[in-house]
């Protein structure tokens, strides 16, 4: 009986060591993505009108499990509203207020990611989830525009904004390391004053004082279709070396049935 049992582990030992041959391990070492879209700013000025701008911007993801991600985000976000816009507009107060905003941020935003499905890079299996982001943002001017001065005549600038993102959107993994994604993303804001306008301020224009409305700090939205590619490093055995094959110049070739062959030159060797 125990000399069964060593057999018994022996044979457990060579068929372990066997299979640990085939052996891979993967280590995703983050994901790198581009992305595109629509902005739009919906506020104070021009309410008729969504106006809509593109977007766009870079992100470096690093997912901590099979549902949870950590994502650190760099966009370029151009938003602006005009109250002469649209031309048939019946508003006339706005029309007769006559602001207009138009500045380029750059957001700076860290989210996390949650996925809905088990999310699995190269699996075919877990290639598709749809997920929810929120996190924390900084939207700071690059470029300014704006035609309303405060009370001492002086024009406006754009402050810098803390942002709150809420993100929802789907990611599918197309071929090997590369996903394609899709998302809306909606940005509550702690300023009033994006667009110049906040809820204090009043501009006059034509002898008439406009007072600016009470509706609470600035929000936007956003829509974007993204490419990414995971960083992948894969640890396991080297892939077996192939034979080379046998030509005209080869010294000799060696085969089951026969012996060494001299190759063309062989001939004219001197013995």
């Amino acid at each position: 009986m125990p000399k069964q049992f060593i057999y018994l582990f022996i044979f457990f030992l060579c068929t372990k060591n066997v299979h640990a041959q085939h052996l891979q391990l993967i280590e995703n070492r983050g994901e790198l993505g581009v992305f595109a879209g629509q902005a739009s700013y919906n506020g104070d000025l021009a309410p008729d009108l969504q106006f809509r701008s593109t977007n766009f911007g870079v992100f470096y993801k690093r997912q901590l499990n099979d549902y949870v991600s950590l994502r650190l985000n760099y966009e370029i976000l151009p938003l602006g509203a005009f109250d002469l816009l649209p031309d048939d507009s019946t508003n006339s107060h706005m029309r007769g207020r006559n602001l207009y905003f138009k500045t380029t941020y750059q957001d700076i935003s860290l989210m996390t990611e949650l996925y809905f499905l088990k999310f699995i890079n190269g699996n075919k299996k877990y290639r598709f989830s749809p997920y929810l982001g929120f996190g924390v943002g900084y939207l700071s001017p690059l470029k300014d525009t704006s035609n309303y001065k405060n009370l001492a005549g002086e024009y406006t600038q754009a402050p810098n904004i803390i942002t709150m993102p809420l993100n929802i959107g789907f990611k599918y993994n197309a071929v090997g390391s590369f996903n394609l994604f899709g998302e809306l993303t909606y940005r509550f804001t702690n300023s009033d004053e994006l667009d110049h306008f906040g809820d204090k301020d009043s501009h006059l224009n034509g002898g008439i004082n406009y007072q600016a409305s009470s509706s609470g700090n600035d929000q936007f939205f956003s829509a974007k279709l993204g490419l990414s590619y995971n960083l992948m490093k894969i640890y396991g055995p080297d892939p077996r070396p192939k034979p080379k094959r046998d030509n005209l110049f080869s010294k000799t070739s060696k085969s089951s049935n026969q012996g060494p062959k001299k190759s063309l030159f062989g001939f004219f060797k001197r013995k």
